[in-house]
C-alpha cells in the first residue's frame, strides 16, 4: 500500500516549532484547521487516484460489483453505542458493535469488516490505532476512521503516519459520516 506524502505536514508544522523546542498544545480552532487542511490534501490525493482508475478499463467492471458494507463500530460510551449503530444501518450498513478494545480485536478476528469506525480512546489514551492495525492486518483494504471528542495534533499525525483514512471530530454529523464512509469505500474497491 502507498503511503501519504507526509510533505504536505512540513509547512503545517513548521509554524509550531519554537527555537529548539516544539510546541506541545495547539489553539483548537487551529488544530481544527489543519486537520481539515489534512482531510482535504488526502480527499485531494484520493480524487487524483480515482481519476486515473476511472480511465482504466477494470475500472467499469468494478463498477458493477456492490459495495462492501460490513462495518465494525467500536465505542466505550454506551449512549453513543446504542445509536448510531441504528442510525448507519438506516443507511444500508450491516454493524456489529464493540465496546472495549478486547472486545473489537475478538470481531476482528471472527468477522470481515470493510468498514472499521472506532474511538480514538476507548481503554486507554490512542488505543484505537491497536484497532486499526488488526483490522487492516485482517483486511488491508479494510476503510479505517477514527473519532475523537479530543483533537490532539500528535495522534492526527500519528493517524496520517498508520494510513487512517479518516480522522473526525465529535461530535460527528451523520450525513457526513456515512459520505466518508461511501467515499472511501468506493475509492477502495476502484483502486483494486
Amino acid at each position: 500500500m502507498e503511503r501519504p506524502d507526509i510533505t504536505l505536514c512540513l509547512p503545517l508544522t513548521r509554524e509550531l516549532k519554537i527555537g529548539n523546542n516544539w510546541r506541545r498544545k495547539l489553539n483548537p480552532q487551529k488544530l481544527l484547521a489543519i486537520i481539515d487542511e489534512l482531510n482535504a490534501a488526502l480527499e485531494d490525493r484520493e480524487n487524483e487516484i480515482r481519476g486515473k482508475l476511472s480511465r482504466s478499463p477494470s475500472a467499469h467492471a468494478a463498477q458493477a460489483e456492490p459495495i462492501g458494507r460490513r462495518l465494525l463500530f467500536v465505542d466505550d460510551e454506551p449512549n453513543i453505542r446504542m445509536t448510531l449503530p441504528a442510525v448507519l444501518q438506516s443507511h444500508g450498513f450491516d454493524v456489529r458493535s464493540a465496546a472495549s478494545v478486547a472486545e473489537a480485536l475478538a470481531e476482528v478476528k471472527t468477522h470481515k469488516f470493510d468498514v472499521l469506525l472506532s474511538d480514538l480512546n476507548i481503554d486507554q489514551e490512542n488505543d484505537g490505532f491497536t484497532i486499526v492495525h488488526a483490522a487492516r492486518e485482517a483486511n488491508p483494504k479494510c476503510v479505517t476512521i477514527l473519532l475523537t471528542g479530543y483533537p490532539a495534533f500528535e495522534s492526527a499525525v500519528q493517524a496520517i503516519h498508520d494510513e487512517v483514512d479518516d480522522y473526525v471530530i465529535k461530535p460527528a454529523e451523520i450525513e457526513s459520516l456515512v459520505s466518508i464512509m461511501e467515499r472511501k469505500l468506493l475509492a477502495r474497491r476502484s483502486s483494486s
